[in-house]
């Protein structure tokens, strides 16, 4: 490409300058030419800042791994990956930064298909090799300015949505995030014929807290009971605030004696929250109702108004616990304490200090691991005397467990 280097100043001086005197763009400069790289690197130095690429595949790895590319200026014909193929990735990267990048293609002045096939790729310009420095610094600015109002567009767009989306105290999902989510899980559970669980908790005498501490101190003490809830749910739940000490939680293929070992540990996580603010100790309690699909019903609203009932007839019942079955219905007659938990829940349970629920099923839970004990003995130097723990398991059977 050939680039004029006559003294310039009387002629660029209609053009702008960045306004901050010491920032220059990164403009990457794609051509296997060193001679053509070196020509537009000095005519575009004075206001850019140029990084050179000898190919495609050089520009790829530059492009991914720095951030600070605004522009792509890149020859048509290279060896390993060309113009075309260079653009080509960028518009179908998953990297928006990379997406949107402009790229400006090099082609010859009577090259109408080179042009035409630049414009197909995704090239936001192209300028001839006999263009001088004034028309290349001009669309340079022009898309590099374009490019700078959409990313601070996006960036508007993306704080927006984040704004409607979430709690601003908790930075939780709130309500309407929550709804579009856990429809969205549902109707998937529901075409898998798989289980879903809703959990509502609410924070045990909050007012209390409020009038008593103070409204900053509620408000720590709700940013407090978010982060013990997240910390302790899995990554495909979703977890919101929905009301004022309210939270709610959805969880996808969560069967009912999984949906209590949940309640539990987040129950359990609350409770041991040490919670200081301002000198004063603040304890902090949650109650839980829990409601299952198919069980309680195929849709989120009825659902969340049967988790909503059990919630108040866990607070009505002493507060700090879950309920799993409202009181006419025909669960409530299932023993849930009764149902052997899995080895993965038994452990959980474990973690967690729930072994009241637990001893019942010592026996079966050893029966179950004996064929592990046996391995054990098998292939490695570590011996497990499995006579004894058959004889632990028949003294704990007659001692009333499974």
């Amino acid at each position: 490409m050939a680039v004029s280097t006559e003294p310039m100043n009387d002629i660029l001086s209609p053009f702008s300058k960045p306004d901050t005197a010491d920032f220059k763009p990164l403009i990457l400069i794609v051509d296997d030419s060193p001679t053509i790289r070196l020509s537009l690197s000095h005519a575009l130095q004075d206001e850019f800042m140029p990084m050179e690429a000898v190919d495609g595949e050089q520009a790829w790895e530059f492009i991914s791994s720095d951030s600070r590319i605004e522009v792509v200026i890149t020859d048509l014909s290279m060896p390993r990956l060309d113009g075309l193929g260079l653009v080509k990735r960028m518009r179908d990267s998953v990297v928006m930064r990379v997406r949107n990048m402009p790229v400006i293609m090099v082609t010859g002045d009577d090259d109408a298909v080179a042009r035409e096939a630049s414009f197909m790729a995704g090239a936001n310009d192209f300028v001839a090799k006999t263009s001088d420095r004034i028309e290349l610094l001009a669309r340079l600015r022009a898309h590099r300015k374009l490019a700078v109002t959409l990313r601070e567009l996006e960036e508007s767009q993306r704080e927006l949505r984040e704004q409607a989306n979430t709690d601003p105290l908790t930075r939780l999902a709130n309500r309407r995030f929550f709804s579009h989510i856990a429809n969205k899980e549902l109707s998937l559970m529901r075409r898998q014929k798989e289980y879903f669980a809703v959990l509502m908790m609410d924070i045990d005498h909050f007012k209390h807290t409020n009038d008593t501490f103070g409204h900053a101190a509620g408000d720590h003490v709700l940013v407090q009971v978010a982060q013990a809830l997240l910390n302790n749910v899995r990554e495909e739940d979703t977890l919101a605030r929905v009301g004022g000490e309210e939270f709610v939680v959805s969880s996808p293929y969560t069967n009912r004696l999984a949906a209590i070992v949940l309640a539990e540990r987040l129950r359990k996580a609350v409770e041991s929250l040490e919670i200081q603010f301002e000198g004063n100790v603040i304890p902090v309690t949650i109650s839980i109702g829990i409601a299952m699909q198919p069980q309680d019903g195929d849709s989120l609203d009825t659902l969340l108004a049967a988790a909503d009932e059990r919630l108040y007839i866990a607070k009505n019942a002493g507060r700090n616990r879950f309920c799993a079955a409202s009181k006419h219905h025909d669960e409530q007659a299932v023993d849930v304490d009764m149902v052997c938990p899995k080895l993965d829940e038994a452990i959980t349970m474990i973690r967690h200090g729930n072994l009241q629920r637990l001893m019942p099923h010592m026996p079966r839970l050893l029966e179950d691991l004996i064929p592990l004990f046996e391995l054990a003995n098998e292939k490695s130097p570590v011996h497990i005397d499995v006579d004894q723990v058959r004889e632990t398991i028949i003294a704990l059977k007659s001692r009333g467990g499974n």
